[in-house]
């Protein structure tokens, strides 16, 4: 059963993961982020899209099926949610984006983005190595 909600959280992930790429590159970004955010932002996709993603992905069919693989790939899309968590906890910092008064719902979706990848993150690392025997 546990497989199976881990699994559920994993796939909204996914459609997480998708949604916000589809409207960052649907909207007009650019025009209200400085050149260096930007540029930040457009570091991300393909780490995103091209590891997290395909990693949740094979993790919730792994888990879904009851096959070992899945608790390797959920370890290895936390591990990758750690990374970007981190990575965006730091940047943010940086450039004080967390800043409600100065940038308002952007700030507080900011917050949000971190925390839930700090959040998850260690739960698929965590139930991946558990189920592979690591714990």
């Amino acid at each position: 059963m546990l497989d199976m909600i881990i699994a559920i959280f994993e796939i909204v992930w996914i459609v997480l993961f998708l949604g916000f790429w589809i409207s960052f590159f649907i909207i007009d970004n650019k025009s209200k982020m400085s050149e260096v955010e930007y540029k930040h932002e457009l570091s991300f996709p393909f780490p995103d899209l091209g590891w997290i993603t395909p990693c949740l992905l094979v993790a919730a069919i792994g888990l879904l099926m009851s096959q070992r693989f899945g608790y390797f790939f959920s370890a290895l899309a936390g591990s990758g949610m750690m990374f970007l968590g981190i990575i965006d906890l730091a940047f943010n910092l940086q450039n004080n984006k967390f800043n409600r008064e100065k940038y308002g719902l952007d700030a507080i979706v900011s917050i949000g983005v971190v925390v839930l990848t700090l959040v998850f993150g260690p739960i698929f690392i965590i139930y991946g190595a558990t189920g592979l025997g690591v714990f």
